[in-house]
Formats: structure tokens, C-alpha cells, sequence
């Protein structure tokens, strides 16, 4: 399994500029009966990609005689998800390309509120939030309700009513 990043479509790759990813050998081999019953054994493999710091990149299979079939392939990436926390909206943020890594990501304050301290998280390589820093406040005239800053409801007078 090989990658190429590139900021462009690609269309004249030369085989020398991919990376190597693995050599990934089958785990689950056949047997005369199983073909005979047809039953299909899969293999699941997972691999790692990068670190990548362009805007895409492609993979590559090189089969050099096996007797196996490649029956799908998966791409995807982690991400912590965009959040409100403590008046603080947070975006979708890809993680960091290492395990141990933590980005930190600043938080805007929602509609209506104002910075207190600085809002920060750190997204993990698993795609959680951790570590909240700062927060927000309701302005003056609005109370927190579900996350939002709504504005306060005015008493009714009911002297002035007859």
C-alpha cells in the first residue's frame, strides 16, 4: 500500500513518488472446502496515512502475485465535532497527525455573550474535547438557557391593568 499527496489533479504520477505505507499479507487463507461452500473470508486491515500536509493525496495497491482479492477499500479521518461548551461555539477540527498530539482551538462566544477568559479546548488524536479553558457571559439583559443567551423576561404590571 503506497500514498502520494499533491495540491493538484494528478494525472502523469510517476511510480517513485508514492510512499510506502505497508506490506499487508492475508490473515485468513482458504481452504478447498471453503470454496466449495463459497464461503468468503475477510481480512480487515487498518493503516495510517501520513502525517499529510497537502490538499489531497492518493492511495495505491500493488499486487505482485498474490492469489487474493482487494474487495473494498475505506478512507476516513477523525475529527472532534463542532460543540458548544460554556458560551463557547467550537468548530469541526481535523486532529493532529500525532497520537499524542493535542491542537488547541479557540471558541467563539455565541450570540449575545461576551468573553470572560479566552475559551479554548484541545482536540485529541481520538476526536474528543478536552481541556476547556475560559468560557463566556451572557451581556447584560440575557440569561443562559440551553447553551444560548435568551433575553430576560420583563415582569408584568398589573397595576396599570383595569
Amino acid at each position: 500500500m503506497y500514498y502520494f499527496e499533491s495540491d493538484e489533479n494528478g494525472r502523469n504520477i510517476k511510480e517513485n513518488q508514492y510512499i510506502k505505507i505497508d506490506t499487508i499479507a492475508a490473515d485468513e487463507s482458504f481452504t478447498e472446502l471453503d470454496l466449495g461452500d463459497r464461503v468468503m473470508k475477510l481480512n480487515t486491515e487498518v493503516r495510517d496515512v501520513g502525517p499529510l500536509s497537502k490538499k489531497g493525496f492518493y492511495l495505491a495497491f500493488q499486487d505482485v502475485g498474490a492469489c487474493i482479492a482487494l474487495v473494498s477499500v475505506r478512507v476516513y479521518y477523525k475529527k472532534c465535532p463542532s460543540v458548544v461548551r460554556h458560551l463557547a461555539v467550537f468548530p469541526d477540527t481535523i486532529t493532529g497527525a500525532d497520537s499524542s498530539q493535542l491542537l488547541e482551538v479557540s471558541g467563539s462566544c455565541v450570540n449575545h455573550s461576551v468573553t470572560d477568559e479566552p475559551p479554548k479546548m484541545h482536540c485529541s488524536a481520538e476526536g474528543e474535547w478536552l481541556v476547556p479553558i475560559g468560557k463566556c457571559m451572557c451581556k447584560a439583559g440575557y440569561e443562559e438557557k440551553n447553551g444560548t443567551c435568551q433575553g430576560k423576561s420583563l415582569p408584568v404590571d398589573l397595576h396599570g391593568l383595569s
